[in-house]
């Protein structure tokens, strides 16, 4: 989401502990070249749960060892692309393809046909996400045409991605800031990745930044006076927290307000109160309600944001694994967690010159400036062309720690 004013054993080690009998053979990773072709290849469209589970697996062939690498929750991530339990799946359509080299898997796309995304924008585009492959242009080529004949096919005109299911989820592909780990939710991609894209005829469609605020990098002087003029403009606003225990009611408030916020903003889709009700279940173990704030003037919700504590802290050291005792360091661990990683701030269109967001980036100063707990703000993603936003985070000490782009590429 984003900001806005609106099958063979492993010989190696995972993250330093023997690999799983399960998991993937070794193969060309991080910026390694393969060397010489051995055999054909062969994409194939996963069809049944084993398929299913070698997909899933896949990045560890390529990551693993990576110290800013984070493991996906396997958990989560194998319901999302279970044609019978995930979400996407209840109002758009999609399809996974491996590739492979005889017995051995070298890469993976998904193909996605968001009917949400096309219900508002009307642009013809379709997606690729899940995108992994290994360090060779002409097996990244053969998946991307396999995912681009899978949308032309359904009359789609772009092929645009990488996005895991939509631009909402984790997007884009890696230009810098390799070094720095993602927080939950964003995308890592190694170095390799943006030259394969543009091998496969790709060009850029957006550029999305991550900014990083430290607990010592804030400017204070010059935010204490950002902040003093926002009170005096924003006469009768006030900001609280979630109230958990009414759930449907701040769903709806929510769902109002992000409507009118990004209505204009390039690829956002719709979040509707049910969506974010499923979000909040999903996540709500290590949610903070304290990071999420809603803005009220006259009884009216007009702004809001929405920041969840980086639970990738822990990921990474459970190594995706929820079982059989990650799930325990998860709930042990979640109250150490020093990073906040914003992903919504939005105001309606008629409060939008009341400095919400100054007050709103105020309150998780003062979160951060507590003894004991989190440490470093980011404020992920933000389009390029969002100066208002872009200027305000470094105004107050934020530095732009990595630089994501969203690809595309007309189909004919």
């Amino acid at each position: 989401m984003r900001l806005g004013s609106s099958g063979a054993e492993n010989a190696g080690r995972v993250n330093g502990r023997p690999a799983r009998k399960n998991a993937l053979a070794p193969g060309p990773g991080f910026g390694e070249r393969a060397g010489p072709m051995t055999s054909s290849l062969e994409l194939r469209p996963v069809r049944h749960a084993r398929d299913r589970e070698t997909f899933l697996r896949l990045p560890w062939k390529f990551h693993s060892g990576n110290p800013a690498w984070v493991p996906p929750l396997l958990f989560d991530v194998r319901r999302q692309i279970d044609p019978r339990r995930g979400e996407f799946f209840q109002h758009s359509a999609g399809e996974f393809f491996l590739a492979w080299r005889g017995r051995e898997p070298v890469g993976r796309i998904a193909a996605l046909h968001n009917r949400r995304h096309l219900a508002v924008h009307a642009d013809g585009a379709g997606f690729f996400g899940f995108f992994e492959s290994e360090d060779r242009p002409e097996t990244a080529a053969v998946l991307l045409r396999t995912a681009e004949n899978w949308l032309r096919d359904r009359g789609l005109k772009v092929a645009r991605g990488p996005a895991n299911f939509s631009i909402q989820d984790e997007a884009g592909v890696l230009l810098d800031g390799f070094e720095h780990a993602p927080m939950a939710g964003m995308a890592w991609t190694p170095p390799y990745h943006r030259g394969l894209l543009e091998t496969a005829g790709y060009a850029k469609a957006r550029d999305l930044h991550v900014f990083r605020l430290d607990r010592q990098s804030w400017r204070t002087d010059q935010f204490t006076r950002m902040c003093a003029v926002a009170e005096r403009i924003a006469t009768g606003v006030s900001l609280r927290s979630l109230n958990p225990r009414d759930l449907p009611g701040e769903a709806r408030r929510l769902e109002g307000v992000f409507a009118e916020a990004w209505r204009d903003n390039w690829g956002a889709q719709p979040i509707t109160a049910d969506d974010f009700l499923k979000y909040y279940e999903q996540y709500r173990l290590v949610l903070d309600p304290e990071l999420v704030l809603l803005a009220e003037r006259e009884g009216e919700t007009v702004g809001l944001a929405v920041a969840i504590p980086n639970v990738n802290e822990i990921i990474r050291r459970i190594d995706g694994r929820l079982w059989p005792w990650g799930w325990w360091r998860l709930l042990r661990e979640r109250r150490r967690v020093k990073g906040v990683r914003l992903f919504l701030l939005g105001v309606r269109p008629e409060a939008r010159r009341l400095g919400l967001p100054v007050l709103f980036t105020r309150r998780y100063h003062e979160l951060l400036a507590r003894p004991g707990t989190y440490e470093q703000l980011e404020f992920s993603w933000i389009l390029e062309d969002n100066h208002e936003t872009i200027a305000l985070i470094e105004r107050v000490g934020g530095w732009r720690a990595q630089t994501l782009r969203l690809y595309e590429r007309a189909l004919r």
